[in-house]
C-alpha cells in the first residue's frame, strides 16, 4: 500500500517519536510497518511488533468486559450502581448503562487531590475516594460527557462481581479467551518485552521531551492497558465477529447514545465504542492519548477492515492520521493540505468573529503575518491556506474553513467541513477585529 507507506513517512521522522501502522482485510494483514524510534537515546528502531501504552483504547475492552459479565448473568447493564458501591454518592441514581455510555454525569474534575497522587501504585480504592470529592456534573442521564472517572468505577465493579482486580479479571475472560498475547496491564515495574519509551513533541518548537510519569494505576479500568498493533488487530475482528461477547454483544457496544445534550454532530459514541463516518462509510473504535503516546483502533463494518495507530508521542494526532488510512482503504484518500503564502490583504479579509447556529464562537486574528483559530475561551491554534483558499488546522487536520464572500467580495462567513466532510456548518460573521 505505496499511499500509506507515502503518508507515513511524510508524517514521522526517522530519528524521533514514531509511529506503527497496521491495516487488515478481514485475517489478512495488508500492511504493517513502523517509522521512528522506540528509543531515542539508545538509538532503538520502532517495529509493528512493539508494546504501547494505549490509553482511552482500553475502554473498548472495560466495555466488553461488563457485557461479557452481564451475558454470563453475574450483573445487567441496567443495575443501579448502588448494588455494587452502595456508599457511593447518588449511586442508585446512576446505572452501568450510563457509565458505558458517559450519561452519568460523574465528573473528571479533579479536586484537591495528593501531590503525586498520579504518579504512584493506587488502588481501586483509592481512586474512587477521590471521585467520590466531585459533585456531579449532571443529572445521570441528562447529558453526555466523557468521563474516565465512570470507566474507573465500571473497573470497580468488574472487581466486585469477580473478586479478583479488573486486569486479572480481564487476562483470564478476555485477552487469553481470545488469543492475546502481548495485551495486559501496563505496571510500571514489570518488565514488559518491547516496551517502547514514550515522548512529547512542543507543537510550536518541535522539540522532543520524554514524557512526565504517570502511574498506569492512576488511569485504571479507563486507561490502564499496554499492547501491540497485531493484538488489536485480532481484538477487533473477533469482537466484530462476535467471539468476544457474542454478535449482540458487539451490536449493544456499536448503538449510538440516545441524542442527548452534549452529543458530537460530527460522531457519535456507543459503549466503550466511538462510532465515525468516513468517506460515507461507518468506521467504530476508539482514540487513546497519555503521557507519552496516541493510540487509534478503527474497523469497517462493511469492508471487515481494521485500521491501528500506535505512537510513542502524545502529540500525535492519531485520530486523523487513522481517519486518512480508512479513506485510503476505502479508496477515497483525503488530500494532505500544502500550505501557502497568505498575503497581508486576505488575511485582514479574514480576521474577525464568527458565530454558527448552535452558539459556536470562532475567532481568526493575525500574529507575526499567520492566521490563527480560537474557539470560544479555548487554545489559539494556527490555520494554514491552500492554493483553494481552505483554512486547515496546524499539524495536519481533516476539519477546515472554507470562506464565503459577497458580491462586493467581502468574507461574510465561514464553512466549517467537520473531519473533512461536509454538509458544511456555516458560521455568520458577527464581527471584525
Amino acid at each position: 500500500m505505496p499511499q500509506v507507506q507515502e503518508l507515513l513517512d511524510h508524517a514521522v521522522t526517522r530519528d524521533g517519536p514514531g509511529v506503527a501502522v497496521l491495516i487488515a482485510n478481514g485475517d489478512r494483514v495488508a500492511f504493517s510497518a513502523a517509522r521512528g524510534r522506540a528509543d531515542i537515546e539508545l538509538g532503538v528502531a520502532l517495529s509493528p511488533g512493539q508494546v504501547f501504552r494505549i490509553a482511552s483504547v482500553t475502554k473498548m475492552f472495560t466495555a466488553a468486559m461488563v457485557l461479557k459479565l452481564a451475558g454470563l448473568g453475574k450483573l445487567s447493564i441496567d443495575d443501579a450502581l448502588s448494588k455494587y458501591l452502595p456508599d457511593f454518592p447518588g449511586a442508585d441514581r446512576i446505572s452501568l448503562r450510563q457509565l458505558l455510555n458517559h450519561t452519568s454525569g460523574v465528573s473528571d474534575l479533579v479536586r484537591d487531590v495528593q501531590p503525586g497522587f498520579s504518579r504512584r501504585d493506587v488502588d481501586t480504592a483509592a481512586l474512587i475516594a477521590e471521585i467520590r470529592k466531585r459533585p456531579a456534573d449532571f443529572p445521570p442521564g441528562s447529558r453526555w460527557a466523557y468521563s474516565n472517572a465512570g470507566y474507573i468505577l465500571l473497573g470497580a465493579v468488574i472487581e466486585k462481581v469477580t473478586g479478583k482486580s479488573w486486569h486479572a479479571a480481564m487476562q483470564e475472560d478476555l485477552f487469553g479467551a481470545t488469543g492475546l498475547k502481548r495485551t495486559r496491564f501496563g505496571s510500571h515495574s514489570a518488565l514488559i518485552a518491547g516496551r517502547v519509551a514514550g515522548y512529547t513533541t512542543d507543537a510550536q518548537t518541535q522539540r522532543v521531551d520524554n514524557a512526565q510519569f504517570i502511574n498506569s494505576a492512576a488511569v485504571s479500568a479507563a486507561g490502564g492497558l499496554v499492547s501491540d498493533a497485531d493484538d488489536l488487530r485480532h481484538w477487533m475482528r473477533a469482537l466484530a465477529e462476535g467471539r468476544v461477547i457474542g454478535r449482540d454483544g458487539f451490536r449493544q457496544m456499536i448503538a449510538p447514545t440516545p441524542d442527548l445534550p452534549g452529543v458530537a454532530t460530527a460522531y457519535g459514541y456507543g459503549m466503550g465504542m466511538y462510532l465515525w463516518h468516513v468517506r460515507g462509510s461507518t468506521m467504530v473504535g476508539h482514540t487513546g492519548q497519555i503521557n507519552g503516546f496516541a493510540s487509534f483502533v478503527g474497523y469497517l463494518p462493511a469492508r471487515q477492515a481494521t485500521i491501528v495507530v500506535l505512537a510513542n508521542d502524545d502529540s500525535f494526532d492519531a485520530r486523523t492520521f487513522g481517519k486518512r488510512l480508512a479513506a485510503i482503504v476505502l479508496g477515497e484518500p483525503f488530500p494532505v493540505p500544502v500550505g501557502v503564502r497568505v498575503t497581508d490583504e486576505i488575511a485582514q479579509a479574514l480576521q474577525g468573529t464568527y458565530r454558527g447556529g448552535d452558539g459556536v464562537v470562532e475567532t481568526l486574528s493575525i500574529e507575526d503575518h499567520r492566521i490563527y483559530a480560537r474557539r470560544g475561551d479555548g487554545k489559539t491554534i494556527p490555520l494554514q491556506m491552500t492554493a483553494g483558499r481552505r483554512l486547515h488546522f496546524v499539524p495536519d487536520e481533516l476539519s477546515y474553513f472554507s470562506p464565503v464572500r459577497n458580491d462586493a467580495g467581502e468574507v461574510v462567513e465561514l464553512d466549517y467541513f467537520e473531519g473533512g466532510e461536509g454538509p458544511p456548518r456555516p458560521l455568520k460573521r458577527v464581527s471584525e477585529r
